[in-house]
């Protein structure tokens, strides 16, 4: 550890980042070190924007001015470096309906694109290019849509929806009931009536999630197919068609909105 500290300290990121949170984070959190680290303070009105081009500068600086010169540090502790010193945008980003707040659920997270591209001027890149904004909010609360959906489906987002669409249908045995049944959670889809159609039309997705029938496309396929029934099995790894698929309907929502 004494050696990768040295060279960090050596580094051009740590001169630009040194007592701040994100050059203290390295060394309290990774390295080890005991001392009060600053605070990362965003009073920005538009705080999910300002949290995202903290990261986009940060994720960039850290690679080429650290990353990829340091010689002590294998892959993994530099990904553990960067992931100690990480904000994720999404929590601040907030909507409310019917009186039940709802934060941003992010389709790619930073750690889907370490996986997919490691730390490379391509993570930056992409990580600007498909986070700058949040498309689906889902009430905060513990065991809500925003983590159990991890579990069930593997994060997908298409069965996510199919999943809501059966339960606002009457179905009993969908796979995230325990989290539509949670105190605010229920609220909330009660505050739409229980109408699929009126929380795509909240999300304004229409087009580009679901069809003009609101049927639920699957993102395994860029033709339009739509979800019919559960998979046999999820898993956290996509596959290469549903992980690029997701960025094109990210690009369709970011052009909807414009």
């Amino acid at each position: 550890m004494d050696k990768i500290l040295k060279e960090y300290m050596q580094s051009e990121f740590y001169k630009k980042y040194k007592d701040t949170y994100f050059s203290d984070s390295i060394i309290i959190d990774i390295i080890g070190k005991k001392f009060r680290k600053h605070n990362f303070v965003n009073r920005s009105r538009d705080r999910y924007n300002f949290a995202y081009e903290k990261m986009v500068e940060i994720i960039q600086s850290f690679i080429e001015d650290y990353a990829e010169q340091a010689t002590y540090a294998d892959n993994s502790m530099k990904w553990k470096m960067l992931y100690a010193m990480y904000i994720d945008p999404d929590s601040y980003s907030v909507r409310e309906h019917g009186g039940i707040t709802c934060t941003a659920d992010g389709l790619l997270s930073i750690r889907r694109m370490y996986y997919n591209l490691s730390l490379s001027s391509e993570l930056a890149e992409e990580y600007r290019k498909y986070r700058k904004a949040p498309v689906f909010h889902f009430p905060s609360e513990r065991n809500g849509i925003n983590t159990s959906r991890a579990i069930a489906f593997g994060d997908r987002i298409d069965h996510t929806l199919y999943d809501i669409k059966r339960y606002c249908e009457g179905h009993d045995d969908c796979k995230l009931i325990l989290s539509y049944e949670l105190p605010k959670t229920s609220v909330w889809l009660k505050s739409f009536d229980n109408d699929f159609k009126k929380i795509i039309d909240w999300f304004g997705i229409k087009g580009i999630f679901v069809n003009k029938n609101y049927e639920v496309f699957d993102l395994e396929y860029d033709n339009g197919k739509i979800i019919k029934k559960y998979s046999e099995s999820y898993s956290w790894k996509w596959s290469d068609n549903y992980y690029n698929n997701i960025k094109h309907k990210i690009v369709e929502y970011e052009h909807e909105i414009q």
